[in-house]
């Protein structure tokens, strides 16, 4: 009976996982045709981006956020293209598919200003278009390089559409942390006014915007002339909105193109899809685990006292931090574009697995008996079993690949982003494999499920404290990218479960889910020099 739910289960999963894929390359009809482009920045910087050619006489670029890839701006330039518009997208220096880094003075976003400007010389080029029939939508940092390059641009464009700018008049210490800028304080933000922006101008932003304030979003709407600019000044403030998902909301794209939209359609296939994903790692393991009514076999390490063991293994993330910051350093000072941003993950799943591996090796893991190697009940190889766990990790590849790209962000990591994920998955490996056996050991030691969810939530701890800590601060956007971090983190459990169960082999296990979890993570994030 347990055998014939868990198949339903990963059917189920599939089916919603396939499915929703399939929806949203059916709403993106329009975007099939999309032309790659590469061109060179008056900086001389190489730049990555794609040209959706259109029937009418109008144009739409579409600029991505911090550490964000053209793939995030999909649900505004599919609207757009379905009118008919030109759109134009492409990724900055460090982000997406464009080679190159950035500084850690991030916020002087002159160079990027000077990528913009050339990015709509190039999409003038290709689609035929004046800059007076190119409106100028960016969120976040990708608005406050459209304001910046707007300024310094001669060359009037029809409009900007600005979400979530960037741009701050008044303290706003999240932002200042991140960028070490005080906005207030560059020639051009000084320079911003109803005179030297001649262009129409749209600012969109939420109240639960922490990235723009509404109190910052009304004093940047003035200081470009407000109400009373002549040449058109609007801001909208819309309620229950956060940063993270303006280019994504339905009621903002309805705002822009003024007609209903996919918006609402496309969030919940993402959602479903994703349940998906999980459903059909966890049914499956269960399936494969019943069908083949393995056990886990005689073990070299026992638990002895359960709850030492546990409390153990929390308080022992307090030592692994050293080591975190031993491995963040190292990676920091090799001479590559760095990853900045994605290094907590490779710090603490690495430093934590050095550390057990230590105490194991040792003996002198709180709680258990017995110690490293961990030679007795390893499973015979059985290559029928390697090629099947092989094979699932390639489709959930595959899949997970297909669902990003519906509007996330670019998979697999381009350029630098595969060598990191070549560079940290065997230290991140090593902090999985000391799960799994730990997963093995509560089995073979008879306990409840309660103990299983305890030690997977002890694993996940130091990614809780994150999202709480951020929270603390009152960075919402830095919550909800923290708890888009646990989710990644539970399909990668779940995954791993799945394929253990299937190939029986640890080690091989644990590489996959290190794969697995930098194929997702490393995409998210820029590239500093």
């Amino acid at each position: 009976m347990r055998k014939h739910i868990s198949f339903l289960l990963t059917s189920l999963g599939l089916l919603l996982a396939i499915g929703s894929i399939i929806t949203v390359i059916i709403i993106d009809r329009p975007l099939v045709h999309g032309q790659p482009v590469m061109f060179v920045s008056l900086n001389d910087d190489v730049l990555v981006g794609t040209y959706y050619a259109g029937t009418q006489p109008n144009g739409v670029m579409l600029l991505e956020g911090f550490g964000s890839d053209q793939v995030t701006m999909t649900s505004l330039a599919s609207e757009y293209a379905r009118e008919g518009w030109h759109v134009f997208t492409f990724d900055f220096s460090g982000h997406g598919r464009s080679p190159g880094t950035l500084t850690f003075d991030n916020a002087r976003t002159d160079r990027m200003a000077i990528q913009a400007f050339t990015a709509l010389q190039e999409f003038k080029q290709v689609s035929g278009l004046r800059a007076s029939q190119i409106v100028v939508i960016g969120h976040s940092l990708g608005a406050r390089v459209a304001l910046q390059s707007a300024a310094m641009n001669s060359e009037r464009v029809a409009g900007l559409v600005l979400l979530g700018t960037q741009v701050n008049l008044s303290t706003n210490v999240q932002s200042e942390f991140f960028t070490g800028t005080t906005d207030a304080d560059l020639p051009w933000v000084q320079s911003l006014g109803p005179e030297n922006l001649p262009v129409p101008v749209v600012l969109i932003s939420g109240d639960w915007d922490d990235i723009l304030t509404p109190v910052n979003a009304e004093k940047l709407f003035n200081k470009l002339g407000g109400e009373n600019s002549s040449v058109g000044r609007v801001l909208l403030i819309l309620p229950g909105l956060v940063h993270n998902y303006e280019p994504f909301s339905p009621r903002v794209i309805s705002e822009i193109t003024d007609r209903s939209n996919f918006g609402a359609l496309r969030i919940w296939t993402w959602v479903l899809g994703f349940a998906g994903l999980l459903l059909a790692s966890i049914g499956g393991a269960q399936w494969a685990a019943a069908a083949q009514n393995i056990g886990d076999g005689k073990l070299a390490v026992g638990i002895t006292n359960l709850r030492r063991f546990l409390w153990g293994k929390l308080w022992l993330w307090l030592g692994a931090l050293p080591l975190a910051a031993i491995l963040g350093g190292i990676f920091f000072f090799i001479p590559l574009g760095k990853p900045v941003f994605n290094l907590i993950y490779v710090g603490f799943i690495g430093g934590y697995g050095i550390l057990l591996t230590t105490l194991y090796w040792r003996g002198k893991m709180p709680g258990v008996q017995g110690k490293l190697p961990f030679s007795k009940g390893d499973f015979p190889r059985e290559w029928k079993r390697i090629l099947t766990a092989l094979g699932i990790t390639a489709i959930m590849l595959l899949l997970t690949a297909a669902y990003a790209r519906t509007g996330w962000f670019y998979v697999p990591p381009a350029n630098l982003r595969f060598v990191w994920l070549v560079i940290f998955t065997p230290f991140t490996a090593l902090g999985f494999w000391i799960g799994l056996y730990e997963a093995r050991m509560l089995r073979s030691a008879g306990t409840r499920s309660g103990a299983q969810t305890a030690l997977t939530l002890i694993g996940l701890f130091p990614f809780f404290l994150y999202t709480i800590l951020m929270a603390a601060i009152g960075s919402l956007s830095g919550m909800i990218g923290g708890l888009q971090g646990l989710l990644i983190l539970w399909l990668v459990l779940a995954f791993g479960n799945l394929v253990q169960a299937v190939g029986r082999r640890p080690w091989l296990t644990a590489v996959c889910m290190a794969v697995l979890l930098y194929w997702l993570i490393l995409p998210q994030g820029v590239l500093f020099g």
